[in-house]
């Protein structure tokens, strides 16, 4: 046990007022946006003096969201620095589906142990607002923020900050499969709901047996997707 007394400052530290959002926080914000929504398409490079001058802002702004979204898995820079929407490959897309499944199951194994009302409560709002939503890539956020509100709910930190690593790229893949594979997944808002209320009454049960077949039933579904992109590289390759 530390014994020594704590150090007090010689001089009062000069730190500045937190802002609420910094201009390279906002940039950071519409790149991601541009991307998600697929505006700024895979492959596609990110030129520091087109974007600043589109967004009015300095070349440093948009250089320091562009690390930032690289450390996300949203970006990837080639060999001559340039820096590019990351094309994710079949490959990847198995991986994050793997990590999902292993991550998502340990969650809410723990979740429905430790489920309070403000989580659940989240979790009927989510649902609703899921059964009002028509868009897709809104759909693919409110489906994703229900899962995160598992994650948290477990109360374990290292889950959490493996699913803040996951997140980033999971968005990038199923917003991507959502747009590519559209006249198939147009009903996800129907069948999410469907599945998020059988996850959810699985969680009221507090049986981690119960909530995690649950679970594993539903992220199950995941190869579905996983299959639709092995065809289309298929066709692509043909």
């Amino acid at each position: 046990m530390n014994t020594k007394p704590a150090i007090k400052p010689k001089t009062k530290v000069p730190f500045r007022k937190i802002q609420k959002q910094s201009v390279t926080d906002d940039v950071e914000s519409q790149l991601r946006d541009a991307i998600l929504s697929g505006a700024l398409a895979p492959g596609e490079s990110l030129a520091e003096a087109r974007l600043g001058a589109q967004l009015g802002v300095s070349r440093a702004s948009i250089r320091q969201a562009k690390f930032q979204l690289m450390n996300e898995g949203l970006l990837e820079f080639d060999d001559r620095g340039t820096a590019n929407v990351r094309s994710l490959t079949l490959s990847d897309a198995h991986e994050i589906v793997e990590f999902r499944q292993v991550l998502e199951l340990a969650a809410i194994r723990l979740a429905c142990t430790r489920l309070t009302d403000d989580t659940l409560a989240i979790l009927e709002e989510n649902i609703r607002q899921t059964e009002r939503e028509s868009n897709l890539l809104k759909l693919t956020f409110l489906d994703i923020a229900f899962h995160e509100a598992i994650i948290y709910a477990s109360g374990n930190s290292r889950l959490v900050a493996a699913w803040r690593v996951l997140r980033p790229q999971l968005e990038l893949w199923l917003a991507g499969v959502h747009r590519r594979h559209s006249d198939v997944t147009a009903r996800t808002g129907e069948e999410t709901v469907a599945s998020h209320k059988l996850l959810l009454t699985a969680l009221k049960t507090g049986d981690p047996d119960v909530a995690g077949n649950a679970m594993s039933e539903h992220t199950s579904s995941l190869q579905n997707w996983l299959l639709l992109e092995a065809e289309a590289e298929l066709e692509t390759e043909v």
